[in-house]
């Protein structure tokens, strides 16, 4: 029992060291081959505000609005969604490629009851 015990510790304790040791081996991968970008001043993107110097009644219509339009296109696409498209009624007669395929599972089916009779009789 302990020499079992001692074995399945030795094994997930190697299991762990080759992960840890993969885990640093793509650690030093990624940084040997990757390059930081480092942006200038120049580079730099100003944020400013969109429009500082709306008066609040304006910014409130404004946030109106942006929610109105936010509840049209919510609304349209929940209008979207539930189309119903039209199904064709399946043809009363198969095709060619629907009756072989059920006559070779009808096949499959009886070599089966045939194997497991004779089997039986042994």
């Amino acid at each position: 029992m302990s020499q079992g015990l001692l074995i399945t510790l030795v094994g997930m304790g190697l299991v762990f060291l080759a992960l840890i040791m993969l885990w640093l081996l793509i650690d030093v991968m990624v940084r040997l081959f990757t390059t930081k970008h480092h942006p200038t001043n120049s580079e730099t993107p100003e944020i400013t505000s969109p429009s500082p110097s709306l008066p609040s009644e304006e910014s409130e219509n404004l946030g109106r609005r942006r929610r109105a339009a936010a509840a049209a296109v919510a609304i349209a696409l929940g209008l979207q969604s539930h189309r119903i498209t039209p199904i064709k009624p399946p043809s009363s007669a198969p095709t060619p490629w629907q009756m072989a395929d059920r006559l070779n599972r009808f096949t499959l089916i009886d070599d089966a009851r045939v194997r497991k009779l004779r089997g039986a009789a042994r």
